[in-house]
């Protein structure tokens, strides 16, 4: 269980999380004013909105003023160095192709790790309306409401949601990807963390997400965990530093790791 004193307290929680839907009020402005049409392209070709740089700019500056001792990584400005063993991990944008054509899965995601363990997630989809909050031990809530995974106990009858065909080319796992598809009851592919939603509300049975950095999976992590859940790499180790993760809702996880091998 972690200790919310750690980060001040309750009512720290509440800032952090207040915070997180102030940057939902800039990025969304940004939504609904064109942004899109000010895209640019990183290195690796993935697309870059001034929204992205605002929301991370907005975060980081309260996380310096408010837990100036913890380290901070973002997508888009990288690591910050910090004298405890706290780090919180932004991804200010987590869909930024959905943002940049109109689509309101985007989110923006704020995790909490303690010695690299996540133990606090703020998932926040401005777009959609929809918040989720988890602290470990603490549970986990949507719109304010407890959130709970299924209880589907066989792989052939669940529902998996995946994320672009090209996450599982690109790692090499085209063959898991067919395994995945005769192994289970329907495939569907959602974007980026509307995947996770879907599963802390019971309407996926699992997720698998190759191909991911921690600021995309930090919170889900937290999330599904505390909703009743299991989170892990493609191995079965129950982190969040790998290339790519299954979150499930615990009876079907070992299976699905099955398929994947």
């Amino acid at each position: 269980m972690f200790d919310l004193d750690r980060i001040g307290g309750a009512h720290a929680l509440d800032h952090l999380v207040d915070a997180v839907l102030e940057a939902g009020e800039i990025a969304l402005r940004l939504y609904r004013g064109g942004a899109a049409a000010r895209t640019e392209r990183k290195p690796d070709r993935s697309p870059v909105t001034e929204a992205d740089r605002e929301v991370e700019r907005h975060l980081r500056a309260y996380l310096d003023e408010a837990h100036p001792a913890a380290a901070f990584l973002g997508e888009e400005s990288g690591e910050g160095a910090g004298t405890s063993d706290l780090r919180f991990v932004v991804d200010p944008i987590d869909g930024t192709r959905a943002f940049v054509r109109g689509i309101p899965t985007w989110s923006i995601l704020l995790g909490l790790e303690a010695e690299g363990e996540p133990v606090l997630g703020v998932a926040y989809m401005p777009a959609a309306g929809d918040l989720f909050v988890g602290v470990q031990g603490h549970g986990a809530t949507a719109n304010g409401r407890p959130c709970r995974v299924s209880q589907v106990a066989d792989a052939a009858d669940a529902a998996i949601g995946h994320g672009a065909l090209a996450q599982f080319t690109d790692e090499g796992m085209g063959p898991a990807l067919e395994r995945l598809a005769v192994g289970t009851d329907t495939q569907r592919g959602f974007a980026d963390f509307a995947n996770y939603r879907e599963l802390l509300l019971g309407r996926l049975d699992a997720v698998v997400d190759p191909g991911v950095q921690p600021y995309d999976v930090c919170p889900a992590a937290v999330l599904v965990r505390e909703a009743g859940g299991r989170f892990s790499d493609f191995g079965g180790a129950p982190t969040i530093h790998g290339r790519g993760f299954v979150a499930s809702n615990g009876p079907v996880h070992d299976a699905i790791l099955a398929l994947l091998a």
